[in-house]
């Protein structure tokens, strides 16, 4: 019998080196503090509960130092059989920020991919870090900025395509000192002071003949503390289990421990990690979404093999580079509108995306792949972005037109909204968010009826609406709570990730998929064949249009 495809996965990802603007030459980030566990399947690892807390700097395990390298890529976190799955982009790549934070994330550099299966298979919503101490014993001697006096960073601006920064400083007397630093790809930079452009005097960045920042090399030791960190993009669903588990009060299910890693996998189509995706970081995103999201198709892989009743894509962008390989499967969903270029041409748009979150939460939109014996329909939702906490506030969105009009229509209480702190800045686009909590907000009684109501037609709760989803799914019979396990009821087949004839993990599979009938060879690799084909047979198609 050949490889699952599921296990091969994990060789075929970790080892890809097929983006040269990645891996050729010089790479544009790194090289970042990198580590590897002294053990092969650490229990403290597995065992991390989940929280909505802000933890940092919680020691985990004691691991082996293994200086600084490049981030390897990655795969999906979590359960492959979990019923839910949620799609980013690509990996965050917190060290590169000029930050003292971002001085001591570390990343996991594994012995053989076992080790690294078993640390994505239990990756709930931390992010590993080495301690500051450890990180400044480690920096090269005459490379130090020493703090010629009490002050403040008052900002560290990064180049974002150049190793180069340029600190600003101010002392107390009120002198400021600005410095250029710039280093290679094996001796970085690093800030190891908080700034604090207030200038508040009771926050001083540094004292006199601190270390303010410097270049790092060495980090090698056999056993130093790594540390735990909660990552606010990998916890924001669990607002959404813990809403949907009281929508669903006096049935069983309400009181499942539902978790990140088990009853929901989270996986990125991009493998490597970078610090954001943008022009602003000039990376080639079309030419590495072909790479990774098409032609390897580790998504593809990943979810044919999974087959969630559930997948939330996180935010437009992701929905954009979903659609480019998916698209054909989609089924009655219009994501995108069309808009005139200058030469006379169309281009697709994506709409914007809380107009796709109250489509895809109010109406169902799924997946529907059917190639063969095989069928696939997952319910398809889409999220505003996991990483900012704002996004998930309730509030009514008004756009500048409609913001106008209200202001004309009812000025007393635009008055009061404006006076009370409601209507708040938005520096990304032209709508205009106004803080409601909730259709029983005190504000109500201080708006007249019909000022309210225009409020409540453009009112989101997006933490209630993914949650509305789950509970829509659950009545439809397409998730289901399983009293054996104690969880969502896991997906449909069978699956070697957890013990097969590479690995096996102490635990096995807890949910018994291992001892299932396995696809005939090559079943679900022409499943997936036949998806990346009909992508480019529908891309092509239209560029010939």
């Amino acid at each position: 019998m050949k490889t699952p495809l599921e296990v091969r996965l994990v060789d075929e990802a970790r080892k890809c080196r097929a983006c040269q603007w990645f891996w050729g030459a010089e790479p544009p980030y790194g090289d970042f503090p990198v580590y590897d566990w002294r053990e092969d399947y650490p229990e403290a690892v597995r065992d991390q509960k989940q929280t909505t807390d802000y933890i940092a700097n919680k020691a985990l395990i004691k691991v082996r130092a293994c200086g600084q390298g490049q981030v390897d890529p990655g795969i999906m976190h979590g359960c492959r059989k979990a019923p839910i799955m949620t799609v980013g982009i690509n990996p965050n790549m917190t060290a590169y920020f000029a930050s003292n934070a971002g001085a001591v994330w570390a990343y996991p550099n594994f012995s053989d991919d076992a080790r690294y299966a078993y640390y994505y298979r239990h990756h709930n919503v931390y992010q590993e870090s080495l301690g500051l101490d450890f990180i400044k014993r480690n920096i090269e001697k005459g490379t130090e900025i020493i703090a010629e006096q009490d002050g403040w960073l008052i900002s560290a601006d990064r180049c974002a395509d150049h190793r180069w920064m340029l600190l600003t400083l101010e002392y107390v007397d009120g002198a400021r000192k600005e410095l250029e630093v710039a280093w290679s790809d094996k001796a970085r930079f690093v800030i190891l002071v908080n700034a604090n452009a207030k200038k508040d005097p009771n926050k001083l960045s540094f004292r006199k003949g601190d270390v303010i920042g410097g270049k790092i090399s060495g980090l090698a030791a056999d056993s130093t503390q790594l540390y735990s960190n909660s990552a606010g993009y990998y916890q924001r669903y669990v607002y959404v289990l813990e809403r949907f588990k009281k929508m669903m009060a006096g049935q069983p299910v309400s009181e499942a421990d539902l978790s990140i890693s088990e009853d929901v996998a989270q996986h990125d189509m991009i493998a490597c990690a970078s610090p954001g995706w943008s022009s602003k970081y000039d990376i080639p995103t079309e030419r590495i979404t072909k790479n990774c999201v098409i032609d390897r198709a580790f998504l593809v892989s990943q979810l044919v093999q999974t087959r969630p009743a559930v997948i939330v894509i996180v935010g437009g962008s992701s929905l954009e580079m979903f659609a480019k390989v998916f698209g054909p499967f989609l089924t009655d969903f219009d994501y995108f509108y069309e808009e005139e270029t200058g030469d006379g041409e169309k281009t697709k748009v994506v709409k914007e995306t809380y107009q796709l979150l109250r489509e895809t939460t109010e109406r169902q939109k799924f997946l529907h792949i059917k190639i063969g014996g095989y069928e696939l329909k997952s319910r398809i939702v889409i999220s505003p972005h996991f990483s900012y906490p704002a996004n998930f506030v309730e509030h009514s969105r008004l756009s500048a037109a409609a913001w106008k009009a209200f202001q004309a229509d009812f000025v007393d209480a635009a008055r009061i909204l404006k006076e009370e702190g409601r209507v708040q800045d938005n520096p990304w686009n032209s709508i205009v968010p106004i803080l409601i909590s909730g259709k029983d907000d005190a504000i109500r009684e201080k708006l007249n009826s019909a000022a309210w109501d225009v409020l409540m037609a453009y009112y989101y709760d997006p933490i209630g609406m993914l949650a509305d989803v789950l509970k829509q799914e659950y009545g439809a019979g397409r998730i289901a709570y399983d009293a054996s396990i104690k969880r969502l009821k896991r997906t449909e087949g069978p699956c070697r990730f957890c013990a097969n004839a590479t690995w096996r993990f102490p635990e096995g599979c807890p949910y018994g998929k291992d001892t299932l009938t396995p696809p005939a060879d090559g079943e679900l690799e022409a499943v997936v064949t036949a998806v990346q084909t009909s992508g480019l047979v529908t891309k092509n198609a239209s560029q010939n249009v």
